[in-house]
């Protein structure tokens, strides 16, 4: 009798601790700067291969934040797992969903990628903006251009 008390004790015990671990959550916070004070939508999408990166649609993970005369944003994103992630954000000023471009195909509304990078003649690519996020909770840089 002691044994299947004890066993059932322990069993309950186990059970109870899965429970919390999995009611805890973690955040990922993306700190977004250099939005200079304009208003719009900011688009921030976060892709786990260069095959989707930058298409919106194929963010596996995405947040439309309205923006609204500020100079910086915080955006927390909950209980993303562990692994290998590039985020592209935009600044959306006329609401078309879209990064506008002019003619020469330079963007004219604001963007960034994860870990700052900023080529000076193309997008930044999946491999340029790729992080590994391994810990339960992190900070994300980015500041537009």
């Amino acid at each position: 009798m002691k044994v299947i008390m004890k066993s059932s004790m322990m069993l309950i015990g186990g059970l109870f601790s899965c429970l919390l671990s999995f009611s805890q959550e973690t955040k990922q916070t993306v700190l977004i700067s250099n939005l200079e004070n304009v208003k719009g939508n900011l688009y921030i999408g976060w892709y786990n291969q260069s095959s989707t990166f930058r298409v919106n649609e194929k963010a596996i993970y995405r947040e439309k934040v309205a923006v609204n005369n500020q100079k910086d944003l915080t955006v927390l994103f909950k209980n993303i797992p562990q692994g290998k992630y590039a985020i592209a954000v935009f600044l959306d000023v006329n609401d078309n969903y879209t990064l506008d471009k002019n003619l020469f195909g330079i963007p004219t509304e604001k963007y960034g990628f994860s870990n700052n990078v900023l080529p000076a003649l193309r997008a930044a690519t999946f491999e340029e903006s790729v992080f590994e996020l391994n810990q339960q909770e992190a900070i994300i840089n980015i500041k537009l251009k």
